[in-house]
């Protein structure tokens, strides 16, 4: 790893730091006292990993999150990256492969069936990041949106 950067799990603090990746990640701007539920909520769920990247001049520059669920179908746990990014100026240096590493780690560590992430067709840079990881494209993922 970098000296200059820090892989840690999420704490409770990084939460104005987080929303700001995910706003940016969205091109949203989320409404913080929802967004602020379901932080804690995740912060709180055993099966969710959340871990950050601490720049040491630019601060937290990369958050990435996974949960786990049992499903019958997979008769056993089954983790699913949530959510990750890597501010925009920062990518392609090998931030978003720690975070990825670290959440590969974990996920085996607790006997996982698989690891699954879902992406924005549009997000085709993310896709070659994935499949660089050693994803495969193995489902179309159906939407309805309330």
């Amino acid at each position: 790893m970098p000296q200059h950067v820090l892989l840690r799990a999420v704490e409770k603090l990084d939460l104005i730091h987080v929303k700001r990746l995910i706003d940016e990640l969205e091109n949203n701007v989320s409404d913080s006292g929802v967004f602020e539920s379901i932080f804690q909520e995740y912060l709180h769920h055993e099966n969710t990993l959340m871990y950050v990247i601490e720049h040491q001049v630019d601060g937290i520059i990369g958050f990435a999150s996974c949960k786990g669920q049992r499903l019958l179908h997979h008769q056993g746990m089954v983790f699913e990256i949530q959510e990750m990014i890597v501010r925009a100026r920062h990518q392609g240096k090998g931030y978003g492969r720690l975070l990825f590493e670290k959440i590969h780690q974990e996920v085996e560590v607790r006997s996982a069936k698989s690891l699954e992430v879902t992406s924005n067709k549009r997000r085709k840079e993310a896709h070659a990041f994935y499949e660089s990881m050693g994803f495969r494209n193995s489902h179309e993922k159906f939407t309805i949106y309330f």
